[in-house]
């Protein structure tokens, strides 16, 4: 149960929701009105508060609507409403590489040393032989945990290349370009190396390489400006209620990962960038891009190419990516074949929010209907951290209860009872704190933010056995 919670999890959080695409293809004539009614039935079975959905073909806007309210003083959501898009950021960050790579700012196959030469791991032997296309197509050898907040920046430096200066203690799990596993930390170190050799932000870079020349008037870096009136308010989870959240703003703003998910945009906005990808349209695709839809396989037919996690099926090639930060969740999908662009943004998260943004793709393209429903597995490990820490408590209880009574002295066969059992406690309350965030690859403050209410009642629950197991050794020692 726990190492499938562990991958569940870990899939949320990198962006890997992904499921086999069943058989079927967007029909020839598309009913928006019958798409309108199974959108509006799926969004009422969700609870999530907001959702914006667009479907495009060849470009021409086929549906494109908003439903329920951007946020607690129930604005409606329009086309226009910016939503936090998490890990499809990736998507333009590699088109930005691209374009440097046909301008001949870099060479794709070279190692990234050659651009930042302070950019090295634990290994340097090993570090030194990590190339641009590594990093891109997460085969650099890091871990996802160090892309989830499991590297420590360097406090003399900011934004990303803190960050890469952090790289410098981090172990590789694997050598360069062999084995795949998807880390933030990647496309932070490309973030950095945009910056390095464009010589201006990545911010100015994003509008300047991709918002205006695709007339994205509502998409932004980071943080929309004050005057911006469209945004959506983030919902998360707490034991299945969307609850909505406001963040303690940071002044000024943490650019630390701002190359792994730090992309706002409306729906229509993004709508218009991933048809743009998908047709190869020549006002941001360079013509020599021709690893724009290369696919390296990874998982029972998935790759991940140049920004897009990519499948072959019969009907044709499959490129898509969701995008998770806390309270959003968001789906970005293109049929580049068939010139099918499916875009769904919500505004909630939480380890039990169903997947309302497959359900709305699947509808669009005709594909098996996917329950919005949180699984049974989700359920079960919000409850089950629920009910640990009130077993605990009741067992505290009872130990304090008998410390109480002075007159009580324990039999030998009691008094060994509870030196194993305090023993058994204090095991699992350390070793479950310690070895939490390497079994769900995030530190704890990413578990914060995404999972509040799994994670305090995990933590309250190590807390509950410390002190049992602490008060149950003291029983079994007195008399």
């Amino acid at each position: 149960m726990v190492r499938q919670l562990a991958r569940f999890v870990s899939m949320l959080l990198t962006g890997m929701l992904l499921s086999p695409m069943a058989v079927g293809a967007m029909p020839t004539t598309f009913d928006a009105q019958a798409f309108d009614a199974t959108v509006t039935r799926l969004h009422q079975q969700s609870g999530v508060p907001g959702l914006a959905v667009a479907v495009l073909k060849n470009g021409t806007p086929l549906f494109t609507k908003g439903y329920g309210i951007a946020g607690p003083d129930n604005r409606p959501v329009t086309v226009d409403t910016v939503f936090q898009i998490g890990s499809i950021t990736k998507a333009f960050v590699a088109l930005v590489i691209q374009q440097m790579a046909a301008e001949g700012k870099l060479n794709l196959d070279a190692p990234v040393v050659t651009y930042l030469p302070a950019f090295r791991t634990a290994d340097s032997a090993r570090s030194n032989q990590i190339t641009v296309d590594h990093l891109v197509t997460h085969r650099s050898g890091l871990t996802t945990l160090a892309g989830n907040g499991g590297v420590s920046a360097d406090r003399n430096v900011s934004g990303p290349e803190a960050v890469v200066r952090g790289l410098a203690n981090v172990e590789l799990f694997a050598d360069p370009g062999g084995v795949f596993q998807y880390s933030n930390a990647n496309y932070v170190v490309l973030s950095h190396l945009i910056e390095t050799l464009d010589q201006r932000s990545f911010e100015a870079a994003l509008k300047a390489r991709i918002f205006e020349p695709l007339n994205m008037r509502h998409s932004f870096v980071l943080a929309a400006p004050a005057d911006e009136e469209h945004l959506a308010s983030p919902y998360r989870l707490w034991f299945g209620w969307p609850m909505p959240w406001a963040p303690t703003p940071k002044h000024p703003p943490d650019r630390t990962m701002i190359g792994a998910g730090a992309v706002l945009a409306s729906v229509a906005d993004l709508a218009v960038f991933v048809d743009a990808v998908c047709s190869r349209d020549p006002r941001v695709i360079p013509a020599s891009a021709d690893r724009l839809f290369s696919m390296k396989p990874f998982w029972e037919g998935w790759g991940y190419g140049y920004g897009w996690f990519t499948q072959s099926h019969d009907s044709g090639r499959i490129f898509e990516h969701s995008g998770l930060t806390p309270g959003f969740f968001t789906l970005a999908t293109c049929l580049p074949d068939s010139g099918t662009t499916v875009v769904v943004l919500t505004n909630q998260s939480g380890l039990a929010q169903g997947d309302l943004p497959r359900a709305v793709v699947h509808a669009a393209l005709n594909r098996a209907p996917v329950p919005v429903e949180p699984s049974v597995m989700a359920r079960s490990a919000i409850w089950s951290a629920v009910m640990a820490p009130l077993g605990l408590l009741v067992l505290l209880i009872k130990t304090l209860y008998l410390l109480r009574d002075a007159s009580h002295t324990p039999a030998m066969g009691s008094r060994l009872f509870n030196g194993i059992l305090g023993v058994m406690l204090l095991i699992v309350s350390i070793t479950g704190y310690v070895i939490y965030p390497h079994l769900m690859d995030l530190s704890y403050g990413a578990s914060l933010a995404y999972f509040p209410d799994l994670t305090l009642t995990l933590l309250l629950g190590f807390l509950m056995a410390l002190a049992c197991g602490a008060a149950r050794l003291v029983l079994s020692v007195r008399g």
